[in-house]
């Protein structure tokens, strides 16, 4: 049986995610949707590769505050679904990222309880693909990856917003993905990664 956030398929054949039904693959949305008020996804589950790893954010969150405004949704989609990261029962993260090269994202951003192991939140490979999230599975960084983002460590919270289109089949099926950090002894969130994933 199908339990609050877990996805399936609604009456009218379209996806389920929490409290949203997506219409069916291939139905044009109504253009007027691209002028509705954005509106998070309540009882939403994570993209896989975050299962473990999140919680449902709250417009309460430090993080998630900008988020929340779904100025992050860059296709004007309406529907987005924002989580606070949260590692084995820690909020305040070690995160870092390796500096880019070049006017792009980050090619990746971890984030781990203090000491623990680090947890991969994005890589530009997965932007560059467009496929959304789809086929993603958590893996850790290599040592020469944590060579290059060690000397940037920074303590904070972190929260993951995820514009899906209106047309979505799974809680993969992400068109933008945006992460911000609340570092010490920051008071306004920091956009670590905007991406457009599809």
């Amino acid at each position: 049986m199908a339990g609050k956030g877990t996805p399936r398929l609604g009456t009218s054949g379209g996806f389920v995610l929490g409290d949203h039904t997506f219409l069916v693959p291939g139905v044009a949305g109504p253009a007027s949707r691209l002028r509705a008020p954005k509106k998070a996804i309540r009882g939403a589950i994570p993209p896989t590769y975050l299962d473990g790893l999140v919680r449902e954010s709250s417009p309460k969150s430090p993080a998630a505050v900008e988020l929340f405004r779904g100025k992050f949704c860059g296709h004007a989609e309406p529907t987005m679904a924002i989580f606070d990261l949260v590692i084995e029962g820690e909020q305040d993260l070690e995160v870092s990222v390796i500096a880019p090269e070049d006017e792009g994202n980050v090619p990746l951003m971890v984030a781990r309880r203090p000491g623990g192991s680090w947890f991969t939140l994005f890589r530009r490979t997965w932007e560059d693909e467009q496929n959304g999230l789809v086929g993603v599975r958590q893996s850790p960084p290599t040592k020469k990856e944590e060579a290059l983002f060690r000397p940037h460590i920074r303590t904070g919270r972190v929260s993951i917003g995820f514009e899906y289109p209106c047309d979505a089949d799974s809680r993969d099926s992400v068109s933008w993905l945006t992460i911000d950090a609340l570092f010490e002894p920051g008071t306004k969130p920091l956009c670590a990664v905007d991406a457009e994933m599809a």
